[in-house]
């Protein structure tokens, strides 16, 4: 190739790129001053969302929060009220045992009067019949006689 043909060339390659830039230059820097645009737009939501994000994340931590200190209050409540619950239970269990003790008690003296008035209306029925088979045997009728005078008198003018 000749040295002309080269210059020529590069001349033609020059006035191409000449043409281009000049033409392109508006063009190109409109894309990019819109594509920038664009770009700030996009980082301008992202930041926005990023804000909404965590706005709505401090929010559901402020209910998780909350949350878990019902949960807890109400875990404390139970442990309490079950506790009141098992006290109320024993104290009345207690009182109920004191109850059916002293009703026990209460019965035992009962029967123990009542198996002591037995016991002494047998001494005295089993005494007065001894009395009077002894004395229907040992006793002189003389003495019998004066002896149903005596009582008849005791009881017509009361005890002495």
């Amino acid at each position: 190739m000749e040295t002309s043909t080269v210059i020529a060339s590069l001349l033609n390659f020059s006035v191409v790129l000449f043409v281009l830039v000049y033409f392109s230059r508006k063009p190109f820097g409109q894309f990019l001053l819109a594509r920038s645009e664009s770009v700030k737009k996009q980082i301008g939501e992202a930041e926005k969302l990023s804000l909404e994000a965590n706005a709505a994340l401090a929010k559901w931590e402020s209910h998780w929060n909350l949350a878990q200190t019902h949960a807890k209050q109400n875990h404390i409540d139970a442990v309490e009220s079950l506790k009141k619950f098992k006290e109320k239970a024993i104290l009345e269990a207690k009182q109920e045992s004191d109850r059916m003790k002293k009703e026990a008690d209460l019965m035992s003296v009962g029967e123990t009067v009542k198996a002591k008035k037995a016991l002494q209306r047998e001494a005295i029925e089993r005494s007065v019949e001894l009395a009077e088979l002894y004395l229907g045997e040992h006793l002189p009728a003389q003495d019998k006689h004066k002896l149903v005078s005596e009582f008849v008198e005791l009881v017509g003018h009361g005890t002495r």
